[in-house]
C-alpha cells in the first residue's frame, strides 16, 4: 500500500501543526486563566467548608446541650417528688396528683409521659400493699405481670392518670430485665439513672415509640453506704420517656437543619436505634457528619448528627455564585479570541484534511476487503491494487502499479475492452458487470479465470478515478453448471419414473383382466358342478384380482401427487362434501352431520375431493356395525381451514396411530376388508403436498382424521 500511487497534495499532519501554532501562545494564556480561577474558587470553597463545619459543630454541640439540660430538668421534676415524698409522713394519690398537676408537665416538660411512684415489694408483703390500693377504690387493681420474684417494683401513684398511663397502672418494674437493672443501680448509687430502651407498657401498637425511664430512688433517712441504701430503700420515684416526643419537644424548628440519630449503648445498629429525626439515618456520606458517646443520668447514649446543608449563608453562596460567573465568562470571552484567531484558516484547511483523512481510510478498506481491487485513472493505468488482487492473479505489486489494466485480459479481448472502458470513462457510473457470461481474466501464469467485475466511480482531490471490484466465479459457474445437469437428470428420471408408473399400471391391468375373465368361464362351466371349495377359491381369486387393481391405481396416483398440475377453480365446501358421501354410496343406516361455517373458496377441487372420499370411504369401510353417523366440522385459523372428519366406529388403538399412514397399512385382515392399504397414505401426501397437515384422534370407541387445508393455493407449480 505504501508505493501506490495516491493523491496527496496536502499533508494533513502539517494543517494540524499548523492550527496548533497559530493558537498555541493563545492556549498557554488560556490555561493560566483558568489555572488561577480554579485555584481562586478552591480557596473559597474550602474557606465556606470550614466556616460550614465550624458552624455544624457549634449546632451539634448546641443540641448536645439542649439534650443534657432537658434531662436535668426531667431529673429536679423527679426530685421534687422525692422531696414531697421525705417532707410527709405519707403522700397520699391526691396530694400526688395536685403535685404532678401543678408542675404543668406537657407545657413545661414536653416528652415526659408522665410522674409516677413505684414502691419496692418483697413476697410477703405483695398482698398487703394490693389489698391497700384496692381499698382505695382500685377493686381491679393487681401487680402484674404474675409470677413469684424476689423483688418486686410495683407502679402505685402515675399522673396524670389517662387511659395511657392507666395501662401501666400496678406494672411490676422489676419484672423486666432492663428496667431492674436500671432501678437496682439507682438504688445502689443514690443517683438518677435512664433505663436503656424499652418498650414502654403505655405503648399501643398505633404510632408505637421506642421509651426510657429515669428513676430517682425514695429512701427512709439518710443511708450513706451501698448497703444501707439497699436495705433503707422505699421505692423509686419516676418518668416515663417517648423518645420521639421527648426528642422533637428538644430539637424544635432550631435544629432542623441536622439529621439526628440516638443509639442505646455504644453500638449503633437497627436494635439498639431509640429516635431518629428523619428516614435516612445520618451517614458519612452527607456533608458534614458526626458520632460520639454521651452519658445521660447513667446511662451511655451514641449520637449521631450530619447535615445534608452546607451551613453557609446566601451572601457567601452568593460569593461563590458570582465567582463561578464572572471566571466563566472571563474564559470563555477568552476562549472565543482564541477561536477567532485560528478560525479563518482551519476553515480553509478542514476540508482538505476531512478529504485526506477519508482517502486513508479508504486505503485500510481496499487493503480488507476479500475481494480483489484495483484503482485505474481515466487512462485505464493501476494505481491502486490490494493484497487478494496479487493473490488472485500472481502478480506481485510492483508488476502492476503503472500499468494498464487490460494486461489482465486475455490477448483477444485487451481491444475491444479499451473501447469499452473510452464509452465507460466518459460518463462513469456505477455498474455491475457481472451478468455477462465472457467475462475472463488472465493470470501471470495464463491461467484464465470467470469472473464478475462492478465498478464504481470515486472521486478524489485530483479527479475520478475508477474502483474495480473483481470476484473470481470459476466455481461457482462450475458448480452452476452441475447443478443445471443434474436438474436436468432429475426432470428425465421424473418423467421415466411417470412412464413407468402409467405404462406398469396399465400393463399389469391386462392381464389381470384376461385372469378374471377365465375365472369368470371357470364359475360359469363348473356352476352345476362345483363344489363349495371350488366356488370359494374361484371367489378368493376374483377378490385378489379386485385388490390388485385397486393397488395399481392407488400406487400411480400416490406416485402423481406432488408433480401433477391441477386446475383451481371455486369450490363450495359444503356442496363437495355431501356429493362426495353419495359417492362413497354409504349403506342403508349411515347418516351424514355437517357442522360450522363451510367456506367457499378457490382451491383444488379433484385434491380436496380425493381427500373427502377416501376419508368417506375408510370410515364406512371399518365401521363395525351396521349403523353409524359420519360428522364432518369445519373451522377458520389464519391461513387455513380446518376440516375433521368423526365416525362413531371402533375406533384405532394409541399405538397403532403411527401405522395409519403408511403403505400397504392395514388393522385389519385384507380377505375382512377390501382394500389397497393406500386410502390414508395417499390422503397424508395430498394434504402435506399443499402445506397442511392432518391429524387423527382416537380414544375408546370413534376416530377424528383433522387435517388442515390452505385459504389460498399460492403455489400452484407445486401441487
Amino acid at each position: 500500500m505504501d508505493k501506490d500511487s495516491f493523491p496527496d497534495s496536502f499533508n494533513f499532519n502539517s494543517s494540524k501543526s499548523f492550527y496548533a501554532s497559530v493558537i498555541s501562545s493563545s492556549w498557554l494564556m488560556l490555561l493560566a486563566a483558568v489555572f488561577f480561577m480554579g485555584l481562586s474558587w478552591y480557596v473559597l470553597e474550602e474557606y465556606l467548608r470550614d466556616r460550614g463545619e465550624e458552624r455544624f459543630n457549634n449546632n451539634v454541640q448546641d443540641l448536645i446541650g439542649a439534650v443534657s439540660s432537658r434531662m436535668t430538668a426531667y431529673e429536679q421534676v423527679l426530685r421534687g417528688g422525692v422531696g414531697l415524698f421525705l417532707a410527709s409522713d405519707g403522700v397520699t394519690r391526691r396530694e400526688w396528683q395536685l403535685y404532678v398537676s401543678n408542675a404543668r408537665l406537657s407545657e413545661y416538660y414536653p416528652g415526659i409521659q408522665g410522674l409516677g411512684f413505684a414502691q419496692l415489694l418483697t413476697p410477703a408483703t405483695v398482698e398487703t400493699f394490693t389489698q391497700e390500693v384496692q381499698e382505695e377504690g382500685f377493686d381491679d387493681y393487681r401487680v402484674t405481670p404474675v409470677g413469684d420474684r424476689d423483688l418486686y417494683c410495683a407502679i402505685k401513684y402515675l399522673e396524670p392518670f389517662d387511659w395511657r398511663n392507666q395501662r401501666a397502672f400496678g406494672f411490676d418494674m422489676c419484672s423486666e430485665s432492663t428496667r431492674r437493672a436500671a432501678i437496682l443501680h439507682a438504688i445502689a448509687t443514690g443517683l438518677p439513672t435512664a433505663s436503656g430502651k424499652v418498650t414502654l407498657v403505655q405503648e399501643t401498637p398505633d404510632d408505637a415509640q421506642a421509651g426510657i425511664l429515669m428513676y430517682v430512688p425514695l429512701y427512709r433517712g439518710q443511708p450513706m453506704t451501698e448497703e444501707e441504701r439497699k436495705q433503707q430503700a422505699i421505692g423509686v420515684v419516676y418518668a416515663p420517656f417517648r423518645m420521639n416526643d421527648l426528642m422533637q419537644g428538644i430539637m424544635g424548628k432550631r435544629f432542623s437543619g441536622l439529621k439526628l440519630a440516638i443509639y442505646d449503648g455504644m453500638e449503633a445498629n437497627n436494635e439498639s436505634l431509640m429516635f431518629s429525626s428523619h428516614k435516612a439515618l445520618p451517614s458519612t456520606n452527607d456533608v458534614f457528619y458526626q458520632s460520639q458517646l454521651e452519658t445521660m443520668e447513667g446511662q451511655v447514649w451514641r449520637l449521631e448528627v450530619s447535615s445534608e446543608s452546607r451551613f453557609i449563608s446566601s451572601a457567601e453562596q452568593t460569593q461563590s455564585v458570582w465567582l463561578q460567573v464572572i471566571g466563566s465568562a472571563f474564559i470563555l470571552a477568552l476562549f472565543y479570541s482564541v477561536l477567532t484567531m485560528a478560525r479563518n484558516r482551519y476553515q480553509e484547511s478542514r476540508l482538505t484534511a476531512e478529504l485526506i483523512a477519508n482517502e486513508k481510510r479508504f486505503r485500510l478498506v481496499i487493503e480488507a476487503s476479500p475481494s480483489a481491487l484495483f484503482m485505474v485513472d481515466r487512462k485505464g493505468i493501476i494505481t491502486l491494487v490490494n493484497t487478494h488482487a496479487e493473490r488472485l492473479f500472481g502478480y506481485a505489486r510492483d508488476e502492476l502499479l503503472g500499468r494498464s489494466i487490460n494486461m489482465l485480459l486475455p490477448e483477444g479481448l485487451r481491444e475491444i475492452h479499451q473501447r469499452h472502458m473510452g464509452s465507460y470513462l466518459a460518463q462513469p457510473i456505477a455498474k455491475n458487470m457481472s451478468l455477462r457470461d465472457d467475462l475472463f481474466g488472465c493470470c501471470k501464469d495464463g491461467t484464465r479465470l470467470a469472473i464478475e467485475v462492478g465498478l464504481t466511480p470515486i472521486h478524489f482531490s485530483n479527479g475520478v478515478s475508477i474502483l474495480a471490484t473483481i470476484n473470481n466465479v470459476s466455481e461457482r459457474k462450475r458448480i452452476e453448471a452441475q447443478r443445471i445437469e443434474h436438474t436436468a437428470e432429475l426432470e428425465r428420471i421424473n418423467k421415466e419414473l411417470d412412464q413407468f408408473a402409467y405404462i406398469a399400471s396399465h400393463d399389469l391391468k391386462s392381464p389381470l383382466r384376461g385372469i378374471e375373465q377365465l375365472t369368470s368361464w371357470l364359475s360359469e362351466d363348473l356352476s352345476e358342478n362345483m363344489d363349495e371349495n371350488v366356488q370359494k377359491y374361484l371367489g378368493l381369486i376374483q377378490s385378489r384380482i379386485q385388490r390388485m387393481v385397486l393397488l395399481l391405481d392407488g400406487l400411480l396416483m400416490f406416485s402423481r401427487i406432488g408433480r401433477v398440475d391441477a386446475e383451481i377453480v371455486d369450490v363450495d365446501s359444503r356442496q363437495l362434501i355431501e356429493d362426495m358421501f353419495a359417492l362413497v354410496a354409504p349403506p342403508q343406516g349411515f347418516s351424514l352431520e355437517l357442522e360450522g361455517n363451510f367456506p367457499q373458496f378457490k382451491t383444488v377441487k379433484t385434491l380436496l375431493e380425493l381427500v373427502i372420499r377416501n376419508l368417506f370411504s375408510n370410515a364406512i369401510k371399518h365401521h363395525d356395525q351396521a349403523e353409524g353417523v359420519i360428522k364432518v366440522v369445519c373451522s377458520a385459523s389464519n391461513t387455513h381451514y380446518w376440516f375433521s372428519v368423526i365416525d362413531d366406529g371402533p375406533g384405532i388403538s394409541t399405538k397403532y396411530h403411527g401405522k395409519v399412514f403408511e403403505m400397504f397399512q392395514t388393522l385389519r385382515p385384507r380377505d375382512e376388508v377390501e382394500g389397497s392399504g393406500l386410502g390414508l397414505s395417499l390422503v397424508k401426501k395430498t394434504v402435506e403436498s399443499l402445506g397442511g397437515k392432518i391429524q387423527l384422534e382416537s380414544e375408546g370407541r370413534g376416530c377424528c382424521f383433522r387435517f388442515s387445508w390452505p385459504m389460498r393455493i399460492v403455489n400452484k407449480e407445486g401441487i
